[in-house]
């Protein structure tokens, strides 16, 4: 049996329970019961997540991986978003480096971050689609230079889930999840066979 672990915010939140389910013949799926939020956040947590697992770092198979909406947002209506896109960029790199260390028979996928509501209802912590398009550019340059697989969930979602099936202005309904969750089971099983 693999060990696959699921590290994200609260979108990962959404469909890890379904992507455990539906992999239970084919890995055991860890994840922290936490929203992973943002970089800075992750890389610091890394460590007791995968000790939260219990089984050796060396026997993780794959890491599906995101941050993103956190370090985009501007929070409490700040002019700037919590990261800039350069420290995300510096933040991802960081992350990527610290899971080679610490799980180095692990394959590394990065989820890219979801679009928000279409219609891009106000919320306490804006962020834009064209935000997160740039800091998805951002990521894929990082995930690039790292050798890391790309999950597009941003084009996934943007095509694949029309704003009936959000929740709220960034999160989505029970549908929603089940469509991201079933090209991260997709993309997971893929990399595992070739892993």
């Amino acid at each position: 049996m693999k060990n696959v672990l699921l590290l994200g915010d609260s979108i990962r939140l959404g469909y890890c329970a379904f992507v455990r389910k539906e992999l239970e013949n084919t890995a055991q799926v860890f994840y922290p019961e936490e929203n992973c939020q943002f970089t800075q956040y992750t890389l610091v947590a890394l460590p007791r997540w995968l000790n939260a697992t219990g089984i050796p770092k060396e026997e993780i198979d794959l890491v599906h991986w995101n941050n993103g909406h956190w370090d985009a947002a501007h929070f409490n209506q700040e002019d700037v978003s919590l990261n800039s896109p350069e420290l995300y960029g510096v933040m991802l790199g960081r992350i990527c480096r610290k899971l080679r260390t610490l799980c180095p028979n692990a394959k590394i996928i990065f989820a890219l971050t979801t679009p928000v509501h279409p219609e891009n209802i106000p919320m306490a912590n804006p962020r834009s689609n064209s935000e997160i398009e740039k800091y998805n550019a951002v990521a894929a340059e990082v995930m690039e230079k790292f050798d890391v697989k790309i999950n597009d969930l941003y084009s996934l979602a943007k095509t694949n889930i029309p704003s009936s099936l959000y929740a709220d202005y960034c999160h989505f309904k029970e549908e929603g999840y089940q469509i991201l969750g079933r090209q991260v089971i997709r993309v997971i099983r893929e990399n595992l066979n070739n892993n």
